[in-house]
């Protein structure tokens, strides 16, 4: 349900001007709880969390409302709240990870798989069986996909920017350039 990218029918995306950061002061509470349980996991595993909510609650809920279910669920799911033993700290990747000369250079065209492991994916739904080409390796960081299935970070691995003709992908009347950082397992040749 999470992955509503270039589906239609859910209307405009409403734009609040001077958007506060929270609405509530319980939101600004949720957000300080979600420090504990990230201590001892992944980003890609807590999105991963909120993505397993039944549907028809992910669809009646609001932004925060799905964090707290998803800490609600790590939470328990580490032994934070049944366990006097802490989970062991995850350790986190190093966003100046230098990088490598991978399988893809700039100019290159690729094509985006459809790389859905454990249910879970980064890759847009919009984007996938689709041929980009690539304009730069942005940087390296662990695949996703297995941080979110594990809990912990794996080994980095190289991050493309891919540009993508928007008539490709919404049709004719879009005259645009999409570009999206995708990971090297994400792609292929065409």
């Amino acid at each position: 349900m999470h992955d509503l990218g270039g589906m239609h029918g859910f209307g405009p995306i409403p734009v609040e001007v001077d958007e506060p950061l929270f609405h509530a002061r319980w939101e600004g509470r949720v957000w300080r709880m979600l420090t504990t349980v990230m201590g001892h996991t992944t980003i890609d595993r807590f999105r991963y969390t909120i993505e397993r909510m039944p549907p028809v609650e992910y669809l009646a809920s609001s932004y925060y409302e799905r964090w707290l279910w998803a800490i609600e669920h790590l939470a328990a799911e580490q032994g934070i709240l049944d366990s006097a033993d802490r989970p062991l700290p995850v350790r986190r990747p190093s966003p100046v990870t230098p990088t490598w000369a991978g399988r893809f250079h700039g100019g290159d065209r690729v094509r985006v798989r459809n790389p859905v492991t454990n249910g879970h994916t980064r890759v847009p739904r919009y984007l996938r069986r689709h041929v980009g080409r690539v304009e730069r390796v942005a940087f390296a960081w662990p695949n996703p996909g297995q941080s979110a299935a594990t809990g912990t970070y794996g080994e980095p691995e190289l991050v493309y920017t891919v540009a993508f003709a928007a008539a490709e992908l919404f049709g004719p009347a879009a005259d645009h350039t999409i570009t999206a950082d995708l990971g090297e397992s994400d792609l292929e040749e065409p």
